[in-house]
């Protein structure tokens, strides 16, 4: 979990921080501007780590399902 938040800080501050900086802003306005980034980045990846998490659970427990229902008791037309 904080792998994620990490890493999502650091790529939005770094996003924030380089756009900044290419359209010439003062570094304090780049600075302050990239911590809000550093922060909503974090914020974000955290989300979609929650949500893939999430998709996966469903995604075996619906596999699990289906395994359980093939191999149950077969129905024989005798």
């Amino acid at each position: 979990m904080k792998y994620f938040l990490l890493l999502g800080g650091f790529c939005g501050f770094l996003v924030v921080f380089a756009s900044g900086i290419a359209a010439g802003n003062d570094l304090s306005h780049v600075l302050r501007n990239a911590t809000i980034g550093c922060l909503f980045g974090a914020l974000l990846l955290r989300g979609f780590r929650q949500l893939l998490a999430h998709q996966l659970r469903q995604v075996a427990t619906q596999q699990s399902a289906a395994a359980d229902a093939t191999s149950g008791p077969i129905n024989s037309r005798e």
